[in-house]
């Protein structure tokens, strides 16, 4: 997850936001925190697009057809990366179980290979996954993935010496919140993580450091603003949402090139990040 960006997966606001009465009449539903701004949000999703390019990887934007409802645009979520082609998720999210099967669609006509997909009873969301190294995985257990959908998961990889370390994820704000392991975790580059300790489990962060990572805290301050969540672009380049000034000094201070760009209509009214906005399909 911290190798060179080489090709990368973007669902454009214009085609999942469709129009300001699209968004006025469901925003609520698909419980935003407040209604964006459809010509603020397409701007959004081109900037967002042209860092990603200007940065050496190549975008590939899911036509409109794919976009299955307001959260279609955090494509990260219905597909997860497995160590050969890719694994179809089951959603915690009622609204968005239909993702998944469109998602499939597109990875179809693009000829790229699905191993799998998660079936009732099994939940899982790519948001609760974090490769850490190739060997190990850590996979959050709360409202939107269970423990037979990391079962599920562990077949699909079909690699006997992967490892998958559940994470139990505290109720925080309960069922209707979005609380994904990777809102806790975010990999930066070889075993050096960014993390919100305060909500990590005592023995997952003792495991990551017995593992050999380096913890870099969030700043308190900017957790509630996804402050956590970061996406490495590799050797040492990493995109964050930009009102998170602390955690981007704490990154500098750290070695890291930080680059920055405005979600105030993609990334804060649905609380998902850079990493939600993508799904990426080639590293290294």
């Amino acid at each position: 997850m911290t190798a060179p960006l080489k090709r990368v997966l973007v669902a454009h606001a214009k085609h999942v936001f469709k129009s300001q009465a699209y968004l006025h009449e469901n925003w609520q539903l698909y419980n935003y925190k407040f209604e964006p701004d459809f010509d603020q949000a397409c701007r959004e999703s081109e900037h967002f697009i042209e860092i990603l390019e200007q940065n050496g990887a190549q975008v590939d934007v899911l036509e409109r057809e794919y976009c299955a409802g307001m959260d279609a645009l955090y494509v990260h979520d219905p597909i997860v990366t497995l160590p050969a082609g890719f694994g179809l998720c089951r959603m915690g999210k009622e609204l968005r179980s239909k993702e998944p099967s469109a998602i499939k669609e597109w990875l179809d006509h693009n000829q790229l290979e699905t191993k799998g997909v998660i079936s009732d009873p099994g939940k899982l969301e790519g948001g609760d996954v974090v490769w850490l190294h190739g060997t190990l995985a850590a996979v959050g257990i709360g409202y939107r993935s269970n423990e037979e959908g990391i079962r599920q998961l562990s077949t699909m990889c079909n690699t006997p010496s992967l490892e998958i370390m559940p994470v139990y994820l505290p109720h925080w704000n309960g069922p209707s919140d979005v609380l994904h392991l990777m809102s806790l975790i975010s990999p930066l580059a070889d075993r050096v993580l960014l993390v919100y300790s305060r909500l990590l489990p005592v023995i997952t962060r003792q495991r990551l450091l017995d593992e050999g990572f380096t913890l870099i805290e969030v700043p308190e301050a900017e957790y509630h603003t996804m402050g956590c969540n970061v996406l490495s672009l590799g050797d040492g380049k990493c995109l964050i949402e930009m009102q998170n000034r602390q955690t981007a000094a704490v990154l500098s201070k750290n070695g890291f090139q930080v680059i920055t760009y405005d979600g105030s209509n993609i990334s804060h009214p649905g609380e998902g990040g850079p990493t939600c906005l993508t799904r990426p399909l080639l590293r290294g």
